[in-house]
């Protein structure tokens, strides 16, 4: 099980290359089974991400969730 400060570092070291990924609109932290782990939600296509990403980071959970674009109001 990863402790919020390891998720924390994972999520700033890898944070900028995936929100550079074809369809990547945000990164975050949040609970994936219980367990802290990292949330990228895509505006499409989130097998392909997940496949690229796959299930866990440097033993962080990741979970690929579609959301759709974000914009500021």
């Amino acid at each position: 099980m990863a402790d919020q400060q390891k998720v924390k570092e994972i999520k700033q070291q890898f944070e900028r290359q995936w929100l550079a990924m074809d369809s990547v609109v945000a990164v975050g932290i949040g609970k994936i089974d219980n367990q802290t782990g990292i949330i990228i939600s895509v505006s499409k296509n989130p097998d392909k991400v997940r496949e690229q990403l796959g299930n866990r980071v440097k033993g962080v959970p990741v979970k690929v969730q579609k959301t759709g674009e974000f914009k500021a109001q």
